[in-house]
């Protein structure tokens, strides 16, 4: 039996995680939760004490954080066609270089996929939180107030979230179209990161039809094999 162990929430960035366990085509025990008035149940705090998804377990270590379990899995599992028996991971080259799903360090596709890994929690994703918490405050607002709070909310939209979430998709737009994927030629544990979000703005609504290189590369994404397996496995997202 593999060591490793995925408590996966559905309808949550731990889809990404089953995502590159695919892709590294290894195997992994997968556990399943459904939420509970919308949020991860309180059984997950018995698997990890922030009780947030995704959490991988190998062998005694416990990882929360997609971009930091996607790092890992590289590091320590994308052999690049190796095979597992021969490789050796107290090898310094093992860990850095001739990875399938991250460039080589000193790369220039290398700074864009540590750029793009990190760009979509650090500055993507807190503008879609911002935009949801705002929305539901507009929802569950007393009938008393429901006005003031929708006066609210278009005004953070329209003094920042509006701004800035064009930005950055006019960026990442232009970016692809240059490159097939946000490292360049290759495709990496970056992409896997970032399309949760894209895919949530997608179903919402939210992505502009204008952004035709960020659409083409969803579409790359989601034709990928192994997203159909991570789908299969662990379920569509829902926003």
């Amino acid at each position: 039996m593999s060591n490793l162990h995925l408590h996966h929430l559905k309808n949550s960035r731990s889809s990404r995680i089953i995502w590159l366990l695919e892709e590294l085509s290894i195997p992994y025990q997968l556990t399943s939760y459904d939420r509970e008035n919308g949020l991860a149940p309180k059984s997950l705090k018995t698997v990890h004490s922030m009780g947030k998804s995704p959490i991988l377990q190998d062998a005694q270590k416990t990882l929360i954080e997609s971009a930091h379990i996607i790092e890992y899995l590289i590091d320590n599992y994308d052999m690049a066609g190796k095979n597992m028996a021969e490789f050796k991971p107290e090898l310094l080259a093992n860990l850095v270089i001739n990875k399938q799903f991250r460039p080589d360090y000193g790369t220039t596709a290398y700074e864009h996929y540590r750029y793009w890994l990190h760009f979509t929690e650090s500055s993507l994703m807190p503008l879609l939180i911002i935009r949801l918490l705002f929305g539901k405050m507009v929802q569950q607002s007393p009938i008393g107030i429901k006005q003031v709070a929708k006066l609210l909310s278009k005004g953070v939209e329209q003094s920042y979230l509006n701004k800035t979430l064009n930005a950055e998709l006019l960026m990442l737009d232009k970016h692809l179209a240059q490159n097939d994927w946000v490292a360049g030629e290759q495709f990496t544990g970056a992409d896997i990161q970032l399309e949760f979000a894209i895919d949530a703005m997608q179903k919402t609504r939210q992505l502009e039809p204008r952004f035709a290189n960020i659409y083409n590369w969803l579409k790359r994404c989601h034709a990928r094999p192994a997203y159909q397996q991570a789908v299969a496995k662990g379920g569509e997202n829902q926003f």
